[in-house]
């Protein structure tokens, strides 16, 4: 059995909230939320709390500690410290919070003391679970209620977490209300393992011609377009032993390909499902057949890195004769023949999907790659490369 790590979006949920959960294998990013809620909870004092790279729990913490009235300040390593965190924080002003931004834009994110609104009615323009999380977590904290409006739906995991633990919460088409006067119970939560890092040991099931099951994987409907967009490649996608736990829903995933792998197009409200797998597909289409086209995905420029330069500046790099157009919020990957075996560095810029995307790009004619950084891997993978060599390697 292949030991995937924990799913990290709802781990980092369960630790802010002070759940319980099953902690078999987890990343650096889990490790440092976990770390900084329970300084946060032990201390009656403004603190400092170091988020390292995890940019999820920042963002979630932000809303959490705002609700509570209590003063703290939240820092990041220079990646995270280069990412926007105005998008949680207007919000919050707006609901009667008081939070400072370096250059009104990047953390340290200063949070002073403050008393939000009882009431308050949010639109969230842009599809992300973490503003709407951030919000979620601040109406609990403040006991207050929020009704939000969704114009594209974004991953559900904190809805789901909240309903599982008793809150007060319900979704009516694209609003969803909740009322944090009432507390939620605290349980174990056992957690799937992460779809996100099991997308990378799929896309090395389709490159290296294995049948290798994954099991326990988490299938949220909110998280699993990247399998819709392996099945549009020609992959034949498998679910068995489906079931739900902790009201998360998960599968044993298999995939494989009996043909060449296709191009795709993938833009609108596909986007959100599968922002974390655009650069493995990124990759992916470097050995398919006819053109991969994203669009609407301009929300990669404000990852870990610039996902979308950086990806594309390695498949050059990796495959030179590929043809390659970018776009402001995307590109288009046409594939070409590589007859050269020459080694390859891989820039990473910290960011660790680009470094798992193209270490299973290079299982697919056993090139030797060069990754910059690949201790970066370790905030949501870090069994990544020993499953690698065991596996397909």
């Amino acid at each position: 059995m292949i030991e995937l790590p924990v799913d990290k979006s709802i781990a980092q949920r369960c630790a802010i909230l002070g759940l319980d959960f099953n902690k078999d294998t987890i990343g650096e990013d889990i490790k440092s939320t976990l770390k900084a809620a329970k300084e946060f909870s032990e201390s009656d004092e403004k603190i400092v709390l170091d988020l390292g790279n995890s940019g999820t729990g920042m963002r979630l913490l932000t809303g959490y500690i705002a609700g509570t009235g209590k003063e703290c300040i939240l820092k990041g390593d220079t990646s995270l410290s280069s990412r926007p965190m105005d998008r949680i924080a207007d919000p919050l002003n707006s609901m009667g919070a008081k939070i400072r931004l370096r250059a009104d834009r990047y953390a340290p994110i200063d949070i002073s003391k403050s008393s939000l609104k009882g009431n308050f009615e949010f639109t969230l323009n842009i599809p992300s679970a973490q503003i709407k999380s951030c919000m979620l977590l601040a109406a609990l904290t403040s006991q207050s209620k929020i009704e939000i409006t969704e114009i594209i739906p974004s991953r559900d995991h904190t809805e789901r977490i909240l309903e599982e633990c008793g809150a007060d919460i319900t979704r009516k088409e694209n609003k969803i209300i909740f009322d944090g006067r009432k507390k939620i119970q605290k349980k174990f939560i056992d957690i799937p393992t992460d779809f996100s890092s099991a997308a990378y040991l799929l896309a090395a099931n389709l490159l290296t011609n294995k049948s290798i099951i994954l099991e326990n994987v988490g299938v949220n409907p909110t998280r699993i377009a990247f399998l819709n967009t392996l099945e549009e490649m020609g992959a034949i996608v498998s679910l068995k032993n489906k079931s739900s736990k902790s009201n998360e829903p998960r599968a044993d995933i298999m995939v494989n390909c009996e043909q060449e792998l296709k191009g795709v197009e993938i833009y609108g409200d596909k986007i959100p499902n599968l922002i974390d797998e655009i650069p493995l597909i990124g990759t992916l289409a470097m050995f398919a057949t006819g053109k991969t086209t994203i669009r609407d995905a301009k929300e990669l420029r404000h990852k870990e890195s610039d996902r979308i330069s950086l990806l594309l500046s390695n498949i050059k790099k990796f495959n030179p004769n590929t043809t390659i157009n970018e776009y402001d919020d995307g590109f288009d990957i046409i594939p070409e023949l590589n007859e050269s075996n020459s080694p390859v560095e891989i820039e990473t810029k910290g960011d660790h999907r680009i470094a798992m995307s193209f270490m299973i790009a290079s299982l697919k004619d056993k090139k030797k790659i060069y990754i910059d950084d690949k201790r970066c891997v370790e905030t949501s993978f870090p069994n990544f490369f020993e499953l690698l060599k065991k596996w397909y390697q």
